[in-house]
């Protein structure tokens, strides 16, 4: 299995594995990994379209999307990391990560290696100074990767979702990917 930067041929295997990656997140084995009732566990004609279009549009615009695949040799996808406008006008500078990893694949240090090369690409290109996420926190699995890999925790929201009758809470966590100067990150007056 290999990492690869996705092309739109690799759209349709990616939305085939996503949508069991969603299945498993309603699924009783495992902690839930993204903010959707059971019932909604399925990859939408928006979300595909986000996706979709993404491609085309260039980083620093709004739109832009990249993603990158784990394959094996038939194409199949078991894993993915996506990079994506974190929104605002004046936001550019930071991204916002999704990933996942198939379940018949966890455990093999498939999401740090996913991590690596994002994490790389946002070092080599200009105006991407910070990787942000947010997970779910009882996601522990996913949120002890993060930890590992260098991202911190800047804030937790409690009671962020209400799903399948259950509170949630959501982390967000960041990553600076460059060495900015330290007046940027002064706080204002």
């Amino acid at each position: 299995m290999e990492i690869v930067q996705a092309e739109i041929s690799d759209l349709e295997n990616f939305y085939q594995y996503l949508d069991v990656q969603l299945l498993d997140n309603a699924g009783d084995d495992s902690p839930l990994f993204q903010p959707i009732a059971k019932h909604d566990c399925r990859v939408s004609g928006s979300l595909k379209a986000k996706f979709r279009n993404g491609f085309g549009v260039s980083i620093g615009e709004s739109g832009w999307r990249k993603l990158w695949v784990v394959k094996d040799s038939f194409g199949h996808v078991f894993g993915h990391i996506d990079l994506r406008h974190n929104g605002g006008d004046y936001g550019f500078h930071r991204v916002c990560l999704g990933m996942g990893v198939d379940h018949s694949v966890r455990k093999q240090g498939l999401g740090d290696k996913l991590i690596e090369s994002v994490v790389q690409f946002c070092r080599d290109t200009q105006g991407i100074d910070w990787l942000d996420l947010n997970v779910l926190s009882d996601n522990l699995p996913a949120k002890n990767l993060y930890l590992k890999c260098g991202f911190s925790i800047i804030g937790e929201m409690s009671d962020c979702y209400r799903i399948d009758g259950q509170s949630i809470s959501e982390m967000t966590m960041t990553l600076c990917t460059k060495n900015i100067q330290k007046s940027y990150l002064k706080p204002s007056n």
